[in-house]
């Protein structure tokens, strides 16, 4: 999935005064998050992504995670920025289902780097 793609998505659900610009640089930081936590310890030889600025980029997380994951975070962001807890909750509790998810769908088909290494005293 592309950045501008979740970003339509996410504008049609939830209008908003928010810019493209603003949203990829919410995007941008999602996956650097994705990467540290999930990407670089499972798939080593996978690059850090930059600073998003077209919307062309591919974000990291696949299809089927990819929509829950994204839509639902911009949404949360979108609904923290306006100051609406409700709807910042309802928002974050779903992405953190979809995190979970994929989290749980990397750890199950990667392999960490560290396995198999033993433990250091």
């Amino acid at each position: 999935m592309k950045a501008i793609e979740a970003i339509r998505r996410v504008d049609i659900l939830e209008p908003n005064q928010y810019g493209v610009d603003q949203k990829l640089r919410w995007l941008s930081l999602l996956d650097g998050q994705i990467f540290e936590e999930l990407i670089k310890d499972y798939q080593p030889g996978r690059s850090k992504p930059g600073d998003y600025t077209t919307g062309e980029e591919e974000l990291l997380a696949p299809m089927p995670y990819a929509e829950s994951i994204y839509c639902r975070y911009l949404q949360a962001m979108i609904a923290a920025e306006n100051f609406e807890s409700a709807k910042y909750n309802q928002q974050i509790v779903l992405y953190n289902g979809a995190f979970q998810q994929y989290r749980d769908w990397i750890c199950r088909r990667g392999r960490h780097k560290n396995r198999g290494k033993g433990f250091r005293f």
